[in-house]
């Protein structure tokens, strides 16, 4: 729905909501499309658009029920206010507010939970009103639309009476008919709006009948809402950045990538679980680093970055005074916001980072999938010190290919989310990949800096492989004269003599997935 017709569109919804909440609604669901058939859905189990009014009351500084409720949407009113009225419903807040991506992913994982739990008696009372409701309003449409025609019909025919008898005659008729219509739609709406009533008291009754049923239910979909909206954020946000954009404001195609990237590639499905640990684990041993940040030794006010702002500057933003609000885009303008400072952040000299990793027939599945997780977060860790990357993927005999990470300010989510969701499935030849890394090393060797900074290269493999060939080991010995660099391996399920003949470190794991808590030492080499 484009801008335009948004001004045109009636507003339905059991919150106190303008055109500019529904274009809010409208990013979202570009950002992610199943949130109209998962509104509609809901719509068809209660009454009128669930997850879009959920949505609104996550995502808004300051949601409020609309007073009065609209006809028609007191059971979603009713039950909105007590959702918004549990304790996990705050923490989904916290996670949601002014973030598209977690209100659009919580709001429609806590509508789903609870229409589910509702009393069958309470969701068949909300569907006969909204049913009622909706016959009434027509109705009542039809009746005023009848009564208007009635009355030009009269007033014409009274100009026509003194020259043309015959034609006000006919048009008297016309207007009486018409009339007799407008009763008659009017004695129906009345009917219909009765049954309405009707039915929404019988809502209310088994609403406070079964309220304990209810608040329950309401907490529970909220905590596990919270986890979803929590996670969704956090996977579009780091694509985000690993995209080249800006991850404190997701465009909503770059969310829509992120999401696709989750589940629409079947050898992606695991991703987001595996995104979860690696970035735990990648972020822990980031900090451990002397290049990390060790310690908060006080504040300074720079340029805007929302993974170290202060607390008291989030609290201004989400406040929702308007006067606090306004001091803070003002100052963001400026360059004035306060941020947490670390002893350690201090940007290190630190050349590329480059990834060399197997997408062999073995690697299929859960591997794949953890090592495309720790492919993403080691990509967010180099965007963050500024560092070059690239990745390397590779299978068989001529089957490699580079990926270099967009620039920051020019994001190209497409590229990523196709470069994140190919897979070659072939044999295991790595030395050709292994001379294309030491060329894009030599080829970047200073990250802008005009020095000669280390660099990093980090395979993984799931496959013992054929002794290194003596042009590889020349080509590598060249390229360490002329560049600091080291190659740490990851060997899955193999022995690892022979990555052993040309890595300063060789990391063994039997299984990739059950064995991840090893990769620790391979990620504290290169970060």
């Amino acid at each position: 729905m484009c801008a335009g017709k948004l001004w045109q569109t009636r507003i339905e919804s059991a919150l106190a909501a303008d055109r500019f909440d529904l274009m809010e609604w409208n990013a979202a669901t570009r950002a992610i499309p199943q949130l109209d058939s998962a509104d509609q859905e809901a719509a068809n189990g209660l009454c009128g658009h669930p997850v879009q009014d959920g949505f609104l009351s996550l995502y808004k500084s300051s949601p409020r029920l609309a007073d009065p409720t609209p006809a028609g949407l007191e059971p979603l009113s009713d039950l909105l206010r007590r959702g918004m009225e549990t304790p996990e419903w705050s923490r989904l807040r916290e996670t949601s507010t002014g973030d598209t991506v977690a209100a659009g992913v919580g709001a429609q994982a806590f509508i789903k939970e609870v229409i589910a739990a509702l009393p069958e008696e309470a969701k068949e009372q909300a569907r006969q009103q909204a049913q009622k409701q909706e016959q009434a309003d027509q109705a009542e449409s039809q009746a005023d639309a009848l009564t208007a025609l009635s009355e030009m019909l009269n007033k014409r025919s009274e100009e026509k009476s003194e020259n043309d008898p015959q034609a006000a005659a006919a048009l008297q008729a016309q207007a009486q008919e018409a009339f007799q219509r407008a009763l008659a739609a009017q004695a129906k709406a009345d009917a219909a709006r009765e049954a309405a009533n009707a039915a929404r008291t019988a809502y209310q009754a088994s609403a406070d009948a079964n309220a304990a049923q209810i608040a329950a239910a309401c907490n529970n979909a909220a905590r596990a809402a919270q986890e979803r909206a929590s996670e969704a954020s956090e996977v579009a946000r780091g694509f985000s950045l690993a995209a080249g954009g800006d991850p404190s404001s997701v465009d909503p195609e770059t969310a829509r990538a992120a999401m696709q990237a989750l589940q629409s590639n079947p050898n992606l499905k695991k991703l987001a679980e595996m995104l979860g640990w690696a970035k735990r684990m990648v972020r822990s041993e980031w900090r451990k680093s002397p290049r990390g940040r060790a310690q908060m030794v006080g504040y300074k006010t720079h340029d805007l970055r929302p993974e170290t702002m202060a607390s008291v500057e989030w609290a201004a933003l989400l406040t929702g005074d308007p006067a606090q609000e306004l001091d803070w885009m003002r100052r963001a303008t400026d360059g004035a916001i306060r941020h947490r400072h670390y002893e350690g952040q201090e940007q290190q000299g630190r050349g590329p980072m480059v990834l060399v990793r197997d997408e062999s027939g073995s690697m299929t599945g859960a591997p794949h999938s953890l090592a495309v997780a720790l492919e993403w977060v080691l990509l967010e860790i180099a965007r963050r010190d500024r560092r070059g990357f690239f990745s390397v993927p590779f299978s068989g005999q001529g089957q490699y290919h580079v990926w270099q990470a967009p620039p920051l300010n020019e994001p190209d989510p497409n590229s990523l989310l196709n470069h994140l969701s190919h897979f070659y499935g072939g044999g295991t030849e790595p030395y050709a990949p292994l001379v294309k890394a030491l060329e894009l090393i030599q080829a970047n060797p200073s990250a802008g800096s005009g020095q000669v900074l280390r660099a990093d290269v980090l395979m993984i493999t799931d496959d013992d492989f054929a002794e290194p060939p003596p042009e590889f080991m020349k080509r590598l010995a060249e390229a360490k004269q002329h560049n600091p660099l080291r190659i740490v391996v990851v060997v899955v399920g193999a022995g690892g003599d022979q990555a052993g003949l040309f890595a300063d470190r060789v990391i063994l794991v039997n299984d990739l997935v059950k064995d991840r808590a090893q990769l620790r030492g391979a990620v504290a080499e290169v970060v």
